[in-house]
């Protein structure tokens, strides 16, 4: 089904405000008004274009990000969580935890998601035996378990604050992202918009160990430069708060197709270098990306150098 250009950005408008003010009462009403559509034309709109109803939308984002923070966010209490997520009570998120996952939020944050995940964490309860032996075994050299990133190369970089266009890819994290990159890219390029300074970046919008694949999204946006803004009326422009990154490099850039090796670098992230760091995180990653025409025709090969997490001190 295609839908009206003004209907796509006026959901994309709700989808954005939602992820930002999940623990707010996010009612069909408060929706719809921010939509500018009756409710009834937004409860339909919303769901044929993102295949759910915003109610169920909100629930599962909620959920899925309560089971993310269970997981890395060791030292707050569950109940703590379930607030922060956006449920009223302790008793109605169980419920609602043990209803989509399967098991109770206690468990889940003991190791019942390493069913879903390819390795354990130094964090989890359940691995700290395992982490406790291999630390004897290393003896006085040190533990240092990190399988993919030197984390002597670890930077935090200060971003600026800019505004950006966007292209979003909704689908598996492994493909689907490069046609998503053509399309804003040739927008962009076609308008001189891009040159080597530019910032380009996509944001993963989901853990994919956590939201189904069909479900995953994924933002590849470009910076735009202010006194550029005024001049693309038919494009709506997003805002990147910017400010400070834990930054890690790549020695070769990573294909799309390796999101394996990329979700074990944000794990060595989250649960190594995190914890130890100061700091915590405060929203999705980004991912820094190296787009190079090839020589001849019109597509590129699209890759990624860096990820990146924003930071602030605990």
């Amino acid at each position: 089904m295609i839908y009206r250009q003004d209907q796509q950005k006026q959901i994309n408008k709700v989808l954005e405000y939602i992820e930002v003010n999940l623990h707010e009462s996010l009612t069909l009403e408060v929706l719809a008004k921010l939509s500018t559509y009756s409710v009834y034309h937004f409860q339909r709109i919303f769901k044929e274009i993102v295949g759910e109803t915003p109610a169920g939308y909100v629930k599962r984002l909620r959920l899925e990000n309560a089971a993310h923070l269970l997981i890395y966010e060791q030292q707050i209490p569950v109940t703590q969580i379930a607030l922060m997520c956006g449920f009223s009570s302790l008793s109605y998120f169980t419920y609602s935890f043990n209803s989509y996952f399967k098991t109770s939020p206690k468990k889940w944050r003991e190791g019942a998601y390493l069913d879903r995940f390819p390795r354990e964490y130094h964090d989890s309860k359940k691995s700290k035996l395992l982490s406790n032996i291999q630390k004897e075994n290393f003896g006085t050299s040190g533990y240092n378990e990190f399988k993919w990133l030197d984390l002597t190369k670890v930077k935090t970089i200060d971003f600026p604050m800019c505004a950006t266009v966007n292209r979003q890819s909704i689908g598996p994290y492994t493909k689907g992202i490069p046609h998503a990159w053509d399309e804003v890219y040739h927008w962009a390029n076609s308008r001189g918009l891009i040159n080597q300074n530019t910032l380009l970046f996509g944001v993963p919008k989901n853990n994919p160990y956590i939201t189904p694949p069909d479900k995953n999204r994924y933002d590849c946006r470009i910076e735009i430069s202010e006194s550029e803004i005024w001049n693309q009326d038919e494009e709506v422009t997003y805002h990147f708060e910017g400010g400070k990154h834990v930054v890690y490099e790549f020695d070769e850039p990573v294909d799309y197709s390796e999101r394996s090796k990329l979700i074990e670098c944000y794990s060595e992230l989250y649960s190594y270098w995190l914890p130890r760091s100061g700091y915590r995180y405060l929203g999705n990653p980004i991912e820094l990306v190296e787009i190079k025409p090839v020589k001849g025709s019109l597509t590129f090969d699209c890759k990624i150098k860096a990820i990146a997490l924003a930071i602030e001190p605990k």
